[in-house]
């Protein structure tokens, strides 16, 4: 298997996304989104030359969640159904049903989630949370 590149991780991750109906996706953060919205962000490397050495590297891409914030208990019980560990909304289930995004990658999950509160895009609110996955790969 050859080194994927970062470009097909993130599109891996998205077809797992994808997964989950009703859930909105995109690569890239938009101007205006219509919840529940996931995107999935550009991973931080923090060492080129020992992450893409010969051999394998990680990675820990992020995917945020943003639902609507326009009744309080709706929008934050939604973003309790993406973090939930398993369910039909759940982000680690849609995720870890292919832990290798199709064969991309050695192994994919989700390490964590964290509560971002209400996030404003375009001067709407939106309840939002951000899920951080760890991703093993062949770096030859």
């Amino acid at each position: 298997m050859a080194a994927p590149t970062i470009e097909q991780i993130m599109q891996g991750i998205e077809a797992r996304l994808q997964t989950i109906s009703g859930l909105r996706t995109s690569p890239y953060v938009k101007d205006t989104i219509n919840p529940p919205f996931a995107v999935v962000g550009v991973p931080d490397i923090p060492e080129y030359h020992m992450t893409f050495k010969k051999g394998r590297f990680r990675l820990a891409p992020t995917v945020t969640v943003l639902v609507s914030a326009a009744l309080d208990r709706v929008g934050q019980m939604k973003l309790a159904g993406y973090a939930n560990p398993t369910g039909p909304t759940s982000i680690s289930s849609a995720i870890e049903g292919d832990r290798r995004l199709g064969g991309v990658v050695e192994e994919c999950f989700v390490s964590n989630f964290r509560v971002l509160g209400v996030e404003e895009i375009n001067a709407i609110g939106y309840y939002g949370g951000e899920f951080e996955l760890t991703v093993v790969a062949e770096g030859k």
